[in-house]
């Protein structure tokens, strides 16, 4: 088993200590660096090219918001999984949108990182659940998409929302009472006609586009 390399970027050294303890319970994974500044989280990621960057949002220097689009121009592979003390809809939308896989709490570390991880390297989406309960519940005040795939039936738009959400097609399918078969036939239909990759792509492109606002 090849291992996944991890480079921890946070100002404080003891909490750059925990989630080396954390994530070095793995024997899979392995740490190739530490960074204590947002610039030094850019330098060693183009040095090291890890397999995923674990960034604090508030790094001195160069923030975490605005290292994330650099480390990903120079390591276009990169995963970036954000920690942050702000448990906002706000926050995980512009984090999203700069590319980030993943946001965990900082107070939801201790539970969710080595399941945001394990999303992560499977190219899948994570957001801590308190921060998806606040995102769910500001869906009431969407406003009308704005994008220029007018190829997208209203069907497939239902579908998108929700797959944007983190739901998967079971539960896609459930709330829609569709089958799996179908929801996933649609999923492949969007997925085509906006040219996206992963459930990363759709979700950052729904963000993108105000097909979910929050």
């Amino acid at each position: 088993m090849s291992s996944l390399s991890i480079l921890i970027a946070d100002d404080h050294e003891v909490v750059r200590r925990g989630i080396r303890t954390l994530l070095e319970a793995r024997t899979e994974w392995r740490i190739c660096g530490e960074a204590a500044t947002g610039r030094d989280a850019i330098e060693k990621s183009r040095k090291l090219h890890p397999n995923i960057v674990v960034l604090d949002i508030t790094m001195p220097e160069v923030d975490g918001l605005q290292a994330i689009p650099q480390i990903l121009s120079a390591c276009p592979d990169t995963k970036i999984l954000v920690l942050t003390m702000h448990d906002s809809g706000e926050m995980a939308a512009r984090v999203l949108a700069a590319g980030a896989s993943g946001l965990v709490l900082k107070s939801d570390v201790g539970r969710d990182l080595i399941r945001a991880m394990h999303a992560v390297e499977k190219n899948q989406l994570f957001l801590s659940p308190a921060v998806t309960r606040i995102i769910v519940g500001q869906l009431a005040k969407t406003s009308k998409p704005e994008y220029a795939h007018g190829d997208v039936t209203p069907r497939e738009l239902e579908i998108l929302k929700l797959l944007a959400l983190g739901r998967s097609s079971k539960e896609v399918a459930s709330a829609l009472n569709i089958s799996v078969k179908t929801v996933d036939a649609h999923r492949g239909s969007i997925m085509r006609k906006l040219d996206l990759r992963t459930t990363s792509d759709l979700i950052h492109f729904a963000i993108r586009h105000k097909i979910i606002e929050i």
